[in-house]
């Protein structure tokens, strides 16, 4: 029977469009053999006072087996817009320090559900703004047997805290480098940003993208009752973009794209030419053959 080396998967909560987006939201997370829910929390804290929350972690029903888990503390940043790190990053991190856990390993069998409570003791000087860490559920290793393999699995999550002392918060940013390409082989009509923030606390930049046709006022596509929102860290700078994902293969059409952030604004308007390549080709060889045809006109004009 062959052996496969411990295969790790670490697989934690999505942020990009599920991280940043909707924090108001309490989605459950499954990977492999559990789930966690919520995947993540925003919570306000007092300087010299203790927060009490709690997430579950569940043994879904189709398993067989019981879930053997361990809880530990980290700290996390994200760079970008979705490139989660656990590692320390400055004074962004000292909840770190604060977070006592009810405990740090329990079994759950099929079906049931376990709570995981969680104590934050702010101390009176905390300094105000965003705090941020990660409390990480990780399984012990499974060993899923077949007539070939022996593989041994084992699966990590967390559930994120994304909290804001109070105090003198500051929430200010900049936009930089918004754009709408204004030529396209193909691919979806894209409105693209950074959002520098320059507080000290996450805060949310909203996209909005209009398309209409050449010579009408009437949108063929809108975002702008739903815009996207995208969360940005402190001392972050994230790259977002919006997309028509319905985008026809050949047009000309106005766009507007807006980016919001912080009480700024910046626009986008021009027009935005989707040509395929196998036409733009067409196009080329007829302005050729029309070149031709004239000059050879005039070398037999000149002949004769």
């Amino acid at each position: 029977m062959s052996k496969l080396n411990h295969k790790l998967k670490t697989l934690i909560a999505a942020i990009g469009a599920i991280l940043f987006a909707a924090l108001s939201s309490v989605p459950t997370f499954a990977i492999g053999q559990f789930a966690i829910s919520p995947m993540y929390q925003q919570i306000t804290l007092t300087p010299g006072e203790t927060y009490t929350g709690n997430f579950e972690v569940i043994n879904p029903g189709d398993n067989t087996i019981d879930f053997r888990y361990t809880v530990r503390v980290e700290p996390f940043s994200v760079e970008g817009l979705d490139d989660l790190s656990f590692t320390a990053n400055g004074s962004y991190n000292q909840i770190v320090d604060w977070i006592e856990l009810s405990h740090t390993e329990g079994i759950i069998s099929p079906n049931e559900t376990e709570e995981v409570r969680f104590t934050i003791n702010v101390p009176e000087d905390a300094p105000a703004g965003g705090q941020y860490a990660a409390i990480m559920v990780t399984s012990e290793e499974y060993r899923l047997d077949n007539s070939t393999v022996d593989l041994r699995e084992k699966y990590e999550a967390s559930h994120l805290l994304y909290t804001e002392v109070a105090g003198e918060t500051s929430r200010k940013g900049s936009i930089n480098n918004v754009s709408v390409p204004g030529f396209l082989l193909s691919g979806n009509i894209t409105g693209s940003a950074s959002i520098v923030n320059e507080g000290n606390v996450h805060s949310q930049a909203t996209h909005t993208l209009q398309v209409f046709p050449l010579f009408s006022s009437e949108e063929i596509y809108t975002n702008e009752e739903n815009p996207k929102g995208v969360w940005v860290m402190p001392g972050n700078t994230a790259f977002s973009s919006i997309s028509w994902d319905e985008t026809p293969s050949l047009g000309i059409f106005h766009v507007i794209y807006n980016v919001a952030y912080e009480g700024v604004e910046s626009k986008v308007d021009k027009l935005v030419i989707i040509c395929p390549l196998w036409l733009l080709l067409i196009i080329f060889l007829v302005i050729f053959l029309i070149i031709f045809k004239i000059l050879w006109g005039k070398r037999k004009g000149s002949k004769s």
